[in-house]
């Protein structure tokens, strides 16, 4: 019997965490010195994400955190004490400290419960991509895998979950240091939308860059049609930093040309949200690898 945990940055949402017997630990930042959570249930996403993100198009000053130990070891320690073993699903350790504050609570749980397991697995991935990963982890354990079987299967395939995304505003790429100063005012002036892509070492990558919002979410339609893998026994996500009118657009165009099993839409986790900014956009399917070939150390 074991309990699947995940971090607030997979972007699963109450009603999917409910279906699939999920937990998830919180990120919190501040909002113009507010103290704020990511997650928090019975939340109405759709109102909360517009008005996060409307907060940073009027200039609030969001600072994250990563989660401390402290923080997963209450998590853990909640459900090691009711007879749990548990298995963590991180964030990319490329972008996040999250795996590492877990590999310690993990250290501090097995001197603690020395007859429970704690296994924590590395996702390589963000967002929907990280929490497409935890779903199919629960459906592992509900065909009654061992947590090891399920942390393997991940291991085996989390380098298949592609990232596909685009931002409107190439600022808050600037700030995260993805960009120059002055890469991030010519591609606003020319209306640059790079469009971007996990790698293989569970960093983001630029793929390309596209002039126009439109062309650059053709190019990520164009991506899934080429590299999505059996999409009709999958789940496809698309998480966005409010713009539902661009989700709903990518959406269409792959229900109409390559249907998935599912669609899921939701407003993009707040915290690593407020890195990439109002108006990004991301979609996470399975490929049968992450084999595009990234373009590295362009100027825009």
């Amino acid at each position: 019997m074991y309990k699947i945990i995940t971090d607030s940055a997979s972007n699963l949402t109450e009603d999917i965490l409910n279906r699939f017997d999920i937990e998830t630990i919180s990120y919190k930042c501040t909002i113009d010195g507010e103290p704020y959570t990511c997650y928090e249930p019975g939340r109405n996403d759709e109102l909360d994400g517009k008005a996060f993100y409307n907060k940073i198009r009027h200039g609030a000053n969001v600072l994250t955190s990563l989660i401390s130990p402290g923080d997963i070891i209450s998590v853990f320690r909640k459900y090691m004490k009711q007879g749990f073993d548990i298995l963590f699903l991180a964030i990319s350790s490329k972008l996040s400290g999250t795996y590492q504050s877990a590999l310690m609570a993990a250290n501090d749980m097995a001197e603690e419960y020395p007859e429970r397991k704690c296994v924590v697995v590395d996702s390589l991935s963000a967002s929907l991509g990280e929490g497409f990963l935890a779903i199919q982890a629960s459906r592992l354990r509900s065909l009654g895998r061992s947590i090891h079987e399920a942390a393997g299967w991940i291991l085996a395939n989390r380098l298949k979950m592609c990232h596909m995304f685009t931002v409107d505003d190439l600022k808050y790429l600037r700030k995260g240091g993805r960009i120059s100063n002055t890469a991030s005012f010519v591609g606003n002036v020319l209306n640059i939308k790079p469009v971007l892509a996990a790698g293989r070492e569970g960093t983001i990558e630029l793929f390309r860059t596209i002039r126009g919002r439109k062309k650059a979410l053709d190019t990520i339609v164009n991506n899934y049609l080429e590299f999505a893998a059996e999409p009709e026994n999958e789940m496809v996500g698309i998480a966005h930093c409010d713009c539902p009118e661009d989700a709903d657009y990518i959406a269409s165009k792959i229900q109409r040309m390559r249907p998935p099993k599912e669609i899921i839409k939701c407003y993009y986790d707040r915290c690593t949200g407020s890195h990439v900014g109002p108006g990004a956009l991301c979609l996470f399917f399975k490929g049968y690898d992450r084999n595009v070939e990234c373009i590295k150390n362009i100027a825009i």
